[in-house]
């Protein structure tokens, strides 16, 4: 039975310093759809509203 992730679990967790952290950000990163790093892609528009609260 395949088990999902929940990245609000990893966003608690994360450590800035930890190079295994950065350096599976970074793999997730390079296995993401290119349209979901666009900066006009839906989830970053309202990634960026936070800021302006």
């Amino acid at each position: 039975m395949k088990e999902n992730l929940n990245l609000i679990d990893f966003f608690e967790h994360f450590d800035k310093g930890n190079p295994y952290m950065m350096a599976a950000i970074s793999e997730l990163q390079d296995n993401l759809p290119e349209k979901l790093l666009d900066k006009r892609s839906g989830w970053f528009l309202t990634w960026s509203q936070a800021k302006k609260k």
